[in-house]
């Protein structure tokens, strides 16, 4: 079961060398704080996937949060799959706290770990027993980019990722129906290429991701997902820079699982620290509705 809903979203990051459609607003406040201290850095965006690497012998520690206040769930099993509303009384939340560190093998080759630390809560107001809660370490992810290509002057460049998901969170719910476990504990692998560009003041990212998602511990496989992410960069001057980022996620086996985000947001840099927020997120989902 998937859920969706209102996520405000925190992120650091350090560095050493035919369906009817329903449209919903999202709030969401993204911060991404960030200390270069390799002054050999590789530009890196502040918002979505780039074909950007980070020098060799070097470092990157990028932290991120989200906690999700759940609106709808997305049923993938019985004869209408879809998305529709939590019963009355009912409260879901999640949120999750993932550092993730890069290390540059060369400079055209970068390592990236994800440790994600999560939490599940339920509550039912109409039930007794008051609010459960799941936490715990979350699946792992290994996801290594390589870049293939750079041209003349550094633009464009386009580079290549792989990744796996080891299914390392508890797949144990402390109450079943209401909080959902960590994990579900399959082992889901992901291909996917990302083209980054520069125009005069303007950097563009392109990016897609298949997640090829394995069997589930309880039984089933998880529906296999396309990840489409495009983003831009705008400059305003040395210091500031308007960002703006779409991200689509396609359901190949259930077409009804589609949904898209549109993110703006602005960013400061300034010496070795950059600063960057995004505001309001619209999602649009596509499904028989509630």
């Amino acid at each position: 079961m998937t859920m969706d809903g209102p996520c405000p979203v925190l992120r650091a990051r350090f560095h050493s060398g035919g369906n009817q459609v329903r449209t919903t607003q999202i709030l969401a406040a993204t911060l991404l704080f960030a200390i270069l201290l390799s002054p050999s850095l590789a530009a890196a965006p502040i918002v979505g996937a780039s074909a950007n690497t980070i020098p060799a012998g070097t470092f990157m520690l990028d932290v991120w949060g989200i906690w999700q206040d759940y609106s709808v769930s997305y049923k993938a099993t019985g004869d209408d799959p879809g998305w529709c509303g939590l019963p009355s009384g009912r409260t879901v939340t999640s949120g999750s706290f993932v550092p993730r560190i890069c290390y540059g093998v060369t400079d055209r080759f970068t390592v990236r770990a994800s440790l994600p630390f999560e939490d599940r809560y339920g509550e039912d107001t109409e039930a007794d027993g008051g609010g459960r809660s799941n936490t715990g370490l979350g699946d792992i992810i290994i996801d290594p980019k390589i870049q293939v290509y750079r041209g003349e002057g550094g633009f464009p460049r386009v580079a290549m990722l792989a990744g796996v998901r080891f299914p390392t969170g508890d797949t144990e719910s402390v109450e079943p129906g209401l909080v959902a476990p960590i994990s579900d504990g399959s082992t889901d692998y992901m291909l996917g290429v990302v083209g980054t560009h520069k125009i005069d003041s303007t950097t563009m990212h392109v990016c897609a991701t298949y997640w090829m998602n394995g069997s589930k511990e309880s039984g089933g496989d998880s529906p296999d997902l396309l990840v489409g992410l495009a983003s831009i960069e705008m400059d305003l001057d040395e210091e500031w820079a308007l960002l703006w980022e779409y991200k689509g996620v396609f359901g190949t086996e259930h077409a009804k699982f589609t949904r898209t985000y549109v993110c703006p947001g602005i960013s400061w840099s300034g010496s070795n620290t950059t600063i960057g927020f995004s505001g309001l997120v619209s999602a649009v989902r596509e499904g028989a509705g509630f």
